[in-house]
């Protein structure tokens, strides 16, 4: 009897490890099967994907720019009553002096044929709600692998803004939440380490998201502006504090978001959302020019998310030659 079930037991092990040979056969980095269960290992999330390739937006249906490229300034100059236009929410109870940071002086330099610039995206399988037309799938509510629809797409536009005023950019498209959303701002950090290394002339780092707020019922959160005559999404920027870890040049930082949310809102009034100070850093701590922009929110379209990367994009050309010098 032992040795009846000694047999059924390697023959079962056998059949496991046939499988899962078969599954490596199969060009498992490719195989959305195999794919599938990496995930269910690492997260014990079903995730389904599409039997077909995902589909892409054809250049000539994409949105079209309609607003047009600012050349970068030679300096701006804020003044005290600039910061009425920054709404502002303190979760860390600190209250900065939002004046002294707006009138302290950005000394940088964005243009130039060295990479100033980086762009990636912490969560970047992040979408927005599908509109009629828009056929693509989702790995799960608010998700997709699908370039042209998730944040990567967000981050494709602001690059070609930059790049369109002379700015150099670096557009890194790593999927920093796939398969563990869990590690995302750890692996995001491996990333930055290793760009800042690569490229000591990077002075800006761009973390793009997406907020959500799922409000119930079928009902997600939505943004509202307007960018001339089209509707946009909202931009809100989010600046860490050392509060739960070392960021020894936060003030740095926060007055950087302080002085292009007040340039937003100049140039468009009502783009952006009350700027954020939290108790977490959100790897903005590696250089002094990061920032982290949430890019409308989950109930709002990829259509008017473009737009308001586009007014993102144009209020930081405005700051390509530096502030209060």
């Amino acid at each position: 009897m032992e040795r009846s079930k000694e047999v059924r037991t390697i023959g079962v092990w056998v059949v496991i490890l046939a499988l899962i040979l078969r599954l490596f056969t199969l060009a498992p980095l490719e195989n959305e099967a195999f794919l599938s269960f990496l995930v269910y290992l690492q997260t014990g999330r079903l995730v389904r994907y599409s039997d077909s390739p995902a589909t892409t937006v054809p250049p000539t249906t994409a949105p079209k720019p309609s607003l047009p490229v600012p050349q970068p300034s030679k300096g701006l100059q804020f003044t005290a009553a600039d910061a009425n236009n920054v709404e502002f929410y303190d979760f860390t109870a600190i209250g900065p002096d939002l004046n002294a940071l707006l009138l302290q002086p950005l000394d940088w330099t964005l243009t130039g044929e060295d990479p100033t610039v980086l762009i990636l995206h912490t969560h970047a399988t992040e979408s927005y709600t599908r509109q009629e037309g828009e056929i693509y799938e989702e790995s799960s509510a608010y998700r997709t692998f699908n370039a042209s629809y998730n944040m990567l797409s967000i981050g494709e536009e602001l690059t070609r803004v930059l790049e369109s005023g002379g700015i150099s950019v670096l557009h890194d498209r790593t999927l920093h939440d796939y398969p563990s959303y869990s590690g995302s701002y750890d692996h995001a950090r491996k990333t930055i380490k290793a760009y800042l290394e690569a490229f000591p002339s990077i002075r800006m780092v761009i973390d793009l998201h997406r907020d959500a707020l799922d409000l119930g019922a079928d009902t997600q959160l939505t943004t509202s502006a307007t960018v001339g005559t089209e509707k946009s999404a909202q931009l809100m920027l989010i600046a860490g504090s050392d509060r739960n870890a070392s960021h020894p040049n936060w003030q740095e930082n926060l007055g950087l978001s302080v002085k292009l949310t007040a340039i937003l809102e100049k140039m468009y009034p009502g783009i952006t959302r009350p700027l954020q100070l939290r108790q977490q850093r959100f790897n903005l701590d590696m250089t002094t020019g990061s920032i982290l922009v949430e890019v409308g929110a989950n109930g709002d379209s990829h259509t008017a998310a473009i737009v308001a990367v586009r007014a993102l994009g144009a209020g930081i050309l405005a700051l390509a030659h530096g502030a209060n010098l």
